[in-house]
């Protein structure tokens, strides 16, 4: 069988183990590998293995009086996996490396393939246990990193030097191996490093390509690009920064004080520039400036210059682009039509505020037009060409809204997208956010938005980077606060913080005037209402506001062909104009409520339920209709002692019976 002897100076040597590991990745185990080391051989140990593999020339010379005959010896050539060079070539041209390994052949030999592979932009400093090397920030090393300097900042491992392909290739022809799996294995073995014969020449290639194609990107950009040295040699320049400054020529190569024109050379003398507005030749551009560092050291110079025309007509684009996506308001102050004095005050109060940069606290009855008023705002103040953010604070769990308000890098939590995602103060950046149901902000988040209020900046979930934000906050909550904050609920210094112009709505109730007009604005044909319909609508509570009214007129449009009247009505409100029901010599007093709570147990009973007082309770209220646990009491007992009801003790709860059913029928027929 085919044999090969891998022959290093330990016995104990890490490196045979995982020489011979490359060997089998190839060779699979077609071959027979024995690892010697010269320290066994000094005691008497011959070779007779076909093939010798030593690391070094000089011990190539050294094996031959352990061979038992003339067997072929080769010097491994080693190098470096494929994605190890990539680290190197991240590294900034003309920095000082320094080359550790575990000794001064190996150091020398590692800077030798370095060189061999193309990677010579770098300066390799040969590493000496006995010198102090504190001025060099970065190393590389094939495996050693146990002795670099603790003083060397970043610390570049390329690994194991793997064995070169052309070793592969003597070995097959010395064994006269011909076998289609060790050729398929070979190309696999040749993918996974840089090959010493071909180099770096197909990365080469694919760098030529990308820089060609990075070439088109940057001449498409309408921005004036521009990138120097550190010596202020222009490295890039595209054909919009020419077009500029009406330069013809070939910039790459020059330097960018012989570039510029007289009145702005002071440009190059500022580190960094930021949204600076220059004039020249009778056009304003927007200069930024970022001077780009590696490590410490400067490396070169961006420039990004704009025509101001050319920003105008991103921001023209911008609005389109924010009212195509939804983030933007589409109510304004025109839009609201009243005749109640104190909704006109209200509105009034809402405009001196839309032209103020502070926060609002909108406070009003859930259904009273909290975001309506908080759009108007937006739309009448310098912001209105900017994004409107609405978020309701209470729909969401406490970590959604978290992630969705500041937003997170990627891979911060599971189910996280890939490449992060902006929160929406940053979505809202120079526009408006508007805070609805702020009440019901979990407390860890009003500590989180406090900060937000005060500073001006957010911080992305997975972020230790802030983000500085430029946006007006509205705020609104149907809740007491301050009996939250009595109750710990609500953070007395977010408070205040966001309580800085309140405005609050006046309930539909409390403005009468208004109630038919808009009932009538709502409905969608033409449709006549009695004036006991009026009458009704009118003097009804409508605790849901305006969106109620805007449901029950809905619904009309839907189920009334010509006239309204009571049988048109959503069912809380036919029941609602009984005052006294009859049935077969039957009164039931207490009317409407005691009809409700028959309707509500015969719903239960179709699902073979029933219902307890307090399940009676939260059924009334949802029917609109005021009642106590006490009357409920009173009203089943009645309902019982007629034969409508039947209630059972303890938790069994009442369900209608068969004469309360048909009381039900009586009334629907009488409707």
């Amino acid at each position: 069988m085919n044999s090969i002897a891998i022959v290093t100076d330990n016995v104990d040597s890490k490196l045979s183990g995982f020489l011979k590991e490359n060997l089998k990745l190839v060779f699979e185990d077609i071959i027979n590998i024995t690892i010697y080391s010269f320290e066994e051989l000094n005691n008497g140990k011959v070779i007779h293995e076909k093939v010798i593999l030593v690391m070094i020339k000089e011990r190539a010379i050294e094996i031959q009086k352990y061979l038992s005959h003339n067997q072929r010896v080769i010097v491994v050539q080693r190098t470096i996996k494929e994605e190890e060079t990539f680290k190197l070539f991240s590294i900034s041209k003309g920095m000082d490396v320094l080359v550790v390994n575990d000794n001064k052949e190996t150091i020398l030999e590692t800077i030798s393939l370095f060189y061999q592979l193309g990677i010579n932009h770098l300066n390799f400093i040969p590493y000496n246990p006995k010198l102090d090397y504190s001025n060099i920030k970065i190393a590389v090393t094939p495996g050693e990193i146990q002795k670099v300097p603790n003083y060397i900042e970043k610390i570049i491992d390329v690994g194991d030097r793997w064995i070169d392909l052309s070793i592969f290739m003597k070995i097959s022809e010395i064994l006269n191996i011909k076998n289609k799996i060790i050729d398929k294995n070979i190309i696999k073995y040749s993918q996974r490093i840089v090959s010493l014969d071909v180099g770096i020449k197909e990365k080469y290639k694919e760098l030529f390509m990308k820089n060609e194609e990075l070439d088109i990107i940057i001449n498409l950009s309408k921005d004036g690009i521009i990138f120097t040295s550190k010596d202020d040699e222009i490295v890039v320049c595209n054909r919009s920064f020419n077009s500029m400054f009406n330069l013809k020529t070939n910039l790459e190569g020059k330097n960018i004080n012989d570039i510029l024109p007289k009145n702005i050379k002071y440009l190059n003398k500022k580190d960094k520039i930021e949204n600076e507005v220059i004039k020249l030749n009778n056009k304003y551009f927007n200069v930024n400036k970022e001077s780009i560092y590696d490590l410490g050291n400067k490396i070169g110079t961006y420039y990004n210059i704009q025509e101001v025309t050319y920003i105008k007509q991103l921001e023209q684009n911008l609005n389109r682009k924010i009212k195509s996506t939804g983030q933007f308001a589409k109510y304004r102050f025109d839009d609201l039509k009243t005749k109640s004095s104190k909704m006109k005050f209200c509105l009034k109060l809402a405009k001196k505020i839309s032209k103020s940069e502070l926060t609002v606290l909108i406070l009003g009855e859930s259904g009273t037009g909290k975001e309506v008023i908080a759009q108007s705002i937006h739309n009448n103040s310098d912001r209105s060409k900017y994004p409107f953010i609405a978020v309701n604070c209470a729909s969401m769990p406490e970590n959604l809204l978290e992630s969705e308000l500041f937003g997170y890098e990627p891979g911060a939590f599971t189910g996280a997208l890939k490449e992060g995602k902006k929160g929406l103060f940053e979505q809202a950046n120079n526009g408006t956010i508007f805070l609805d149901e702020i009440g019901d902000m979990p407390l860890i988040l009003q500590t989180k938005l406090l900060r937000v209020l005060q500073e001006r900046q957010v911080m992305r979930i997975g972020s230790y980077k802030v983000i500085d934000i430029n946006v007006r906050v509205i705020a609104a909550t149907n809740k007491k606060l301050f009996n939250m904050i009595e109750k710990g609920t609500f953070r007395e210094d977010l408070y205040y913080r966001i309580n800085v112009l309140p405005i609050e709505i006046p309930p539909l109730r409390e403005r009468k005037e208004d109630i038919l007009p808009l009932f009538q604005h709502f409905i969608t044909k033409e449709l006549i209402l009695s004036d006991e319909i009026k009458e009704y609508i009118k003097e009804y509570k409508w605790k849901g506001n305006i969106r109620e009214l805007q449901n029950v007129a809905a619904y009309v449009s839907l189920m009334c062909e010509k006239k309204v009247d009571f049988s048109s009505l959503p069912f809380k409100f036919k029941i609602n104009k009984n005052n006294l029901i009859k049935n077969n010599g039957h009164s039931v007093s207490g009317n409407d409520k005691s009809i409700t709570i028959l309707k509500i147990l015969r719903s239960y009973k179709k699902e073979n339920k029933s219902l307890g007082r307090k399940g009676l309770l939260k059924n009334m209220i949802d029917y609109n209709i005021e009642i106590t646990e006490g009357e409920i009491r009173m009203l089943l007992k009645k309902l019982s002692d007629k034969g409508f009801v039947s209630s059972k003790v303890g938790r069994g709860g009442s369900s209608i019976t068969e004469k309360g059913e048909d009381l039900i029928k009586d009334i629907s027929s009488e409707i």
